[in-house]
């Protein structure tokens, strides 16, 4: 069950998406002038379209290795790479959507989703793709909108449009579901699942529910305690959409949950 080779797995429509690398990163911040380790060699490959959740103990690292894959930081040892190309920056075609949805509360539900290309002077010739990613989400009727009048749910598919409108190659989730209630949660796991099968981007989730990931992902990565390395790698081979009363889903989420047990145990914070 648990293996470390990438299996033929079930990808997104149009294999629009490219491909992820991460090659013997580790990282570490300064805490009151002393490195705190983070990230401690870290490998692994993610394939074009491919859809891969990231599970661990609370500060591991898997938000880090997000930021690393979005530019936002540069790793203290290793490389990130996407698409074949090292990463030194942020870029469009990789887009970071976090637990908050960070809208900002003086611009329309539009305006929001329109921020990317505003920001790089594309507001003109993107207006259409705008539409589309409203549309995409099913927020067209609230295109008008201001953040103080949308639900938690329909705040998170602002932000997830906002990502959208970039077209991106790589999305990367950041716990987006994690503020939720339990049925705006699994409503939404529904339409990332839809728009990632549709549009065909490579997705990573970082997730604290193993349920989630199960449901979601082609396959789950399971991270050790801080400095976290990639402890097991489980493949995901069941059809969409998944059962969680299927016998096979019930053994998984057990396996899974106790390699997350196990890895929890098998380093020491520093």
């Amino acid at each position: 069950m648990v293996a470390a080779a990438t299996a033929p797995l079930p990808r997104g429509a149009t294999g629009a998406g490219e491909s992820v690398e991460i090659r013997g990163v580790s990282h570490a911040f300064r805490l009151r002038g002393e490195p705190l380790p983070v990230l401690d060699r870290v490998d692994f490959r993610v394939e074009p379209g491919e859809l891969v959740a990231l599970v661990g103990p609370s500060g591991c690292g898997k938000s880090t290795l997000l930021r690393l894959l979005a530019g936002l930081d540069a790793p203290a040892h290793g490389s990130v790479w996407s698409g074949g190309r090292l990463v030194s920056g942020p870029d469009p075609s990789r887009v970071l959507v976090f637990q908050d949805p960070t809208l900002y509360p003086w611009r329309t539900v539009r305006d929001n989703v329109a921020l990317g290309p505003h920001a790089r002077g594309e507001l003109k010739g993107a207006r259409a793709r705008v539409d589309d990613a409203l549309r995409l989400v099913g927020l067209e009727s609230f295109s008008s909108a201001y953040p103080h009048q949308l639900s938690g749910g329909m705040a998170q598919r602002a932000a997830l449009a906002r990502a959208l409108v970039n077209d991106p190659r790589v999305l990367l989730l950041d716990e987006p579901l994690g503020m939720l209630d339990a049925l705006t949660r699994v409503a939404m796991q529904d339409e990332i699942l839809a728009l990632w099968r549709r549009a065909g981007f490579t997705a990573l989730l970082v997730t604290h529910d193993v349920e989630e990931a199960l449901l979601m992902a082609s396959r789950v990565l399971v991270f050790s305690s801080r400095p976290a390395r990639v402890e097991a790698v489980v493949p995901v081979e069941l059809a969409y959409p998944r059962d969680r009363a299927d016998p096979r889903f019930t053994r998984l989420r057990r396996d899974v949950l106790d390699l997350c047990m196990r890895a929890s145990r098998a380093r020491s914070p520093a």
